[in-house]
């Protein structure tokens, strides 16, 4: 595949990774001179029409989004009877390589207002990503920071864009469809879904930024079955010694209620409320509904995570 030219116009020069569904290369547009991703579905996985159909289906929904936060799709097509999806060229490490590392929390917060950014985004476009997790966030440094970006709508879904409560099912047979550490009580149910359980799978990363733990033990199937009937254990039980505010907490407990109706509405809503916690805390506070004892104690910034 080295030194080939796939799609009549990109030149495909080194190979990048391998992932569940295909292997991604570095290259270039023949006549733009720009570099792009190409991703190229697996030989394998050729006789599975559902994959073939996944894979087709991860270009088209993110071919529809243009945003700083999300990794764009600029062409697709066939090669070989192979599925071809060329992306935006962002190179940087992955947000989980990212938290093998304790995260300042100040960085962490201006990560999740991108992913909120990003996210608002998709669901105004009417995707849900269904996915979201720290290996499908890459950080792409610019201007000497590394930013937030989104890839892998694989198993994103089409709703209303101008009903929020409209969902769809995961799948016709009611599967399984996600990473059970992520995914929200409804799509472990194989219930349907909307946007909010994108703003579940969002809280989980940001418990497990702060904690350096994700909130449940157990195989994915346990983990699974746990959050349908349990709401994710204190953080200071989780990892004894790591501390939160209670602002901080309330916000990250809005994202991960249970009940998608006591989540945030929108992303854009919890993104607010985010700055308003980084500039005003006293009103995030009031927004959220909670009493601000750490403020009172003069606790501003908490101790980091510690290594995962």
């Amino acid at each position: 595949m080295i030194g080939s030219v796939v799609l009549d116009r990109y030149l495909v020069e080194e190979e990048l990774g391998r992932g569940a569904m295909g292997t991604v290369y570095r290259g270039k547009h023949t006549k733009l001179k720009r570099h792009v991703a190409i991703k190229i579905m697996h030989e394998h996985l050729l006789g599975q029409p559902e994959l073939r159909e996944r894979f087709r289906r991860e270009a088209s929904a993110a071919g529809k989004l243009a945003h700083p936060n999300i990794v764009g799709v600029l062409d697709a097509g066939e090669v070989d009877d192979r599925p071809v999806m060329v992306m935006e060229y962002a190179q940087g490490r992955s947000l989980a390589d990212a938290m093998d590392q304790p995260v300042p929390r100040l960085q962490m917060l201006r990560w999740v207002g991108q992913l909120l950014n990003g996210l608002s985004h998709a669901h105004g476009m009417g995707l849900v990503h269904r996915d979201l997790k720290p290996d499908n966030v890459i950080l792409v440094e610019e201007a000497g920071e590394e930013v937030a970006r989104i890839v892998d709508f694989g198993i994103a879904i089409l709703r209303a864009p101008d009903d929020p409560k409209d969902g769809i099912k995961l799948t016709a047979t009611g599967m399984l469809v996600g990473t059970p550490v992520y995914m929200a009580p409804e799509q472990a149910r194989a219930d349907r879904v909307d946007h909010r359980a994108d703003l579940y799978a969002l809280g989980i990363i940001i418990y497990e930024m702060i904690s350096g733990k994700t909130p449940f033990d157990g195989t994915s199937m346990e983990v699974a079955l746990a959050k349908i009937d349990n709401d994710p254990p204190p953080i200071e039980q989780r990892a004894p010694g790591v501390t939160i505010d209670r602002v901080l907490d309330a916000f990250m407990r809005r994202l991960l209620a249970r009940d998608p109706e006591q989540r945030f509405a929108t992303a854009l809503t919890a993104y607010e409320v985010l700055e308003l916690y980084l500039h005003d805390r006293d009103a995030a506070a009031t927004a959220l509904g909670v009493i601000d004892v750490d403020r009172a104690l003069q606790v501003v910034w908490l101790p980091d995570a510690p290594h995962r």
